[in-house]
């Protein structure tokens, strides 16, 4: 029997279609799930009274609330907290599966020089002669902790140098540092009081800032509705998930955001859309329509809907200044459902991206994402909690693992209030571990310990007795009859919230256009995070939930 090209493509869209009402592929992707969750190195907790604890996630700046389940003291599993300002009960995948990460066979255990075992005798003697012998510089990926300001003390005593890595979410706020004086760590998005967002690759449904922020916002006021009462208009080349659930996808090629955001300020100006005043984008309407593919009449209607509900702010994925200027036409700096200043207290920090010239030696803390190296032909100490196995560091140094580590959790970097929590040691690493706060206290004793930072930060919180305590309940910090009894509840979970912010301390000054830059890829949890492993639970969920492989040189 002769079989053509057309009845293969039958039977196979048959056998395809079969497949899927079938419980095969499913079966196998709950057995799988399964297995991955009982892998031989994940140990089985020992027989015990069960206690919850409650925390804040420390895998990333954003801090999210977390109950964690503990066996005969080991934590077994992690939640949400439905009860936590910012992350409102959501974690990503990891912060789900995070308790597993302690057992991973990457850990690092023992200090490493080169590709030999080493002490962490040996490790301090190594650090002391090298910064006896020139600069040393500090790179910090979590900035304003109290582990932080030891770093930093100990670079100026040196007189050495202290630098930051930032995400793509603070980084995409850097260009108001120049307009307006003020650093970026001092500023936020207004989310909550937004009515229109226009989104330039800025993944805020897959990701974002911190999980439950955005999604319970867009949740409440959009999902479903045919005119939300926030609009979430995404920018981007292709239909990610984002763009699919958003009110409406603006499909532009790649590189071709500053284009967009030029013609769109134009139209604003020329047609009086807005009050706020600026200056003519130099490209023109023909021309942003030209690169962006879009018809002139295509960005006259975008610029109308944009300019009809507001408050509008204009969030990007990176920092082109193109992009942040559009919130500058707009009005959005410095006004309620725009960009606002939170704090006054923040200081801008140096980029670690640029190259590190004359260093004798670097330390590189473990919050710093493994991926990235710094540029520098200096000795170079990396600590870190796993072995990504291709660092280019001298020295590997086995840090703290999750939650096995006192520290303090500052303000989220999308955040426009200010908030402050603490995340307890829960549990004792199963080896010799050492924070870079420490390892540098053992250096130099005059340093401050970061636990009497912490407390020396929950003191003056509480004597300025501003903002409000959260928790199972909220109570105002004026109402707190000492700061003993403030720091208790930080310690069992609570979150200072400070107040809200005044838009009007954001004062911001464009004098010219600024020139077009290239977009960045769009980012999300599984290329941000800093370890180069992820434990099975997240494995599961992220395949399940995206139906999708797990990130590229990542280790399940």
């Amino acid at each position: 029997m002769k079989v053509t090209r057309r009845d293969l493509l039958v039977w196979s869209a048959g056998a395809a279609a079969g497949l899927l009402v079938t419980p095969v592929p499913w079966k196998l992707l709950d057995d799988t799930s399964i297995w991955s969750q009982n892998w031989p190195w994940i140990p089985q907790p020992a027989r015990g009274p069960v206690d919850v604890k409650m925390s804040a996630c420390t895998l990333c700046p954003n801090g999210c609330g977390m109950k964690v389940k503990m066996a005969a003291g080991w934590p077994v599993s992690v939640a949400g907290v439905s009860s936590h300002p910012i992350s409102r009960g959501a974690l990503c995948p990891l912060g789900f599966g995070a308790h597993q990460l302690n057992w991973h066979p990457q850990r690092l255990r023992v200090v490493r020089h080169g590709a030999n075992p080493s002490t962490w005798n040996e490790a301090r003697i190594a650090f002391a002669k090298a910064c006896s012998e020139g600069p040393v510089v500090v790179i910090d990926g979590y900035p304003g902790r109290a582990a932080s300001s030891v770093l930093q003390s100990f670079a100026k005593k040196r007189d050495g140098g202290y630098r930051v890595v930032l995400g793509s979410e603070p980084r995409a706020l850097t260009p108001y540092e120049a307009w307006s004086g003020v650093s970026a760590s001092a500023l936020g998005y207004d989310l909550e009081n937004a009515k229109t967002i226009v989104s330039f690759g800025a993944p805020l449904l897959d990701g974002w800032g911190p999980p439950g922020r955005f999604t319970r916002l867009w949740a409440e006021r959009a999902a479903g509705n045919a005119d939300p009462q926030l609009r979430l208009i995404q920018v981007e080349p292709s239909l990610s998930r984002t763009a699919g659930r958003a009110w409406r996808w603006v499909q532009v090629p790649a590189g071709a955001e500053s284009a967009l955001a030029g013609g769109l300020a134009r139209v604003l100006l020329e047609e009086h859309m807005v009050s706020a005043r600026g200056p003519m984008p130099p490209i023109t309407l023909g021309d942003a329509a030209a690169q962006t593919r879009l018809s002139v009449d295509a960005i006259l209607d975008l610029a109308r809907t944009i300019a009809t509900r507001t408050p509008t702010v204009v969030i990007g994925n990176d920092d082109n200044p193109a992009i942040a200027a559009l919130n500058f036409v707009l009005g959005a700096t410095g006004s309620r459902g725009g960009i606002v200043r939170r704090s006054k207290r923040a200081e801008p920090y140096v980029s670690a991206d640029a190259a590190i010239p004359r260093a004798r030696v670097v330390l590189v803390d473990a919050s710093v994402p493994w991926n990235f190296s710094p540029q520098t032909d200096a000795e170079v100490f990396r600590f870190a909690a796993w072995d990504g196995r291709s660092s280019r560091a001298d020295w590997l140094l086995p840090a703290p693992g999750f939650l096995e580590d006192l520290t303090d959790v500052p303000t989220a970097p999308t955040s426009a209030r200010e908030t402050y929590a603490v995340a307890p040691s829960l549990g004792k690493a199963q080896h010799e571990v050492q924070s870079a706060a420490q390892f540098l206290g053992s250096i130099d004793s005059t340093l401050a310990a970061s636990d009497k930072t912490i407390h020396s930060r929950c003191e003056d919180l509480f004597r300025g007795r501003a903002g409000t305590l959260r928790g199972q309940e909220e109570i105002p910090v004026a109402k707190l009859e000492s700061v003993k009894k403030f720091e208790e509840r930080l310690w069992n979970g609570a979150v200072w919230v400070g107040e809200s912010p005044h838009p009007v301390t954001l004062r911001c000054e464009l004098k010219e256009w600024p020139a077009a830059v290239p977009s960045a890829h769009p980012e999300n949890w599984s290329t941000t995070w800093q370890a180069p492993v992820l434990p099975p639970l997240a494995t599961k969920l992220y395949r399940e939930s995206n139906l999708r492989e797990a990130p590229e040189k990542r280790t399940a």
